[in-house]
């Protein structure tokens, strides 16, 4: 499949996000309790609603979450 420059940016935009949302849920579980919890908390609410604004951008434009990656991560995953 071939791209074209805005295909990958989104692509790669959202497989990017998805990973650093991932990290973002692990650093906010292990610090619960810490003085980190609140911070981390709040930068896990960032990617939520970052990635739930572009899962709702790509339902208005008719855009699989697959073509976008956003398909492995769910709004529950980030709360």
């Amino acid at each position: 499949m071939t791209f074209n420059k805005y295909e990958a940016f989104s692509v790669t935009l959202g497989e990017a996000l998805g990973e650093l949302a991932t990290e973002a849920k692990s650093s906010q579980l292990s610090s619960v309790g810490t003085n980190k919890e609140d911070f981390n908390t709040g930068y896990l609410s960032a990617f939520h609603r970052v990635i739930t604004l572009m899962q709702q951008q790509a339902d208005i434009f008719d855009v699989s979450l697959e073509e976008l990656g956003l398909d492995k991560i769910k709004e529950s995953d980030l709360i």
